[in-house]
């Protein structure tokens, strides 16, 4: 499953990133940084089922 996670990079986000990539999902995360902390994921940017966005969410996004 595709997974979309917002909020990923944070303390909260980014475990949860773990556990759904643990699981098998594919993940795609969004975060402003703003809050949250790229060494937060940085194990994960190399993982060929996470893909980071930094992007703020009150923007919005398309998707295609």
């Amino acid at each position: 499953m595709r997974v979309l996670v917002t909020g990923g990079a944070g303390f909260l986000g980014s475990h949860i990133c773990d556990r759904l990539i643990a699981e098998g999902h594919t993940v795609i995360c969004l975060d402003s940084l703003l809050t949250g902390r790229e060494k937060n994921i940085a194990h994960l940017l190399d993982h060929p089922r996470f893909i980071f966005f930094r992007y703020d969410i009150t923007q919005p996004f398309y998707i295609a």
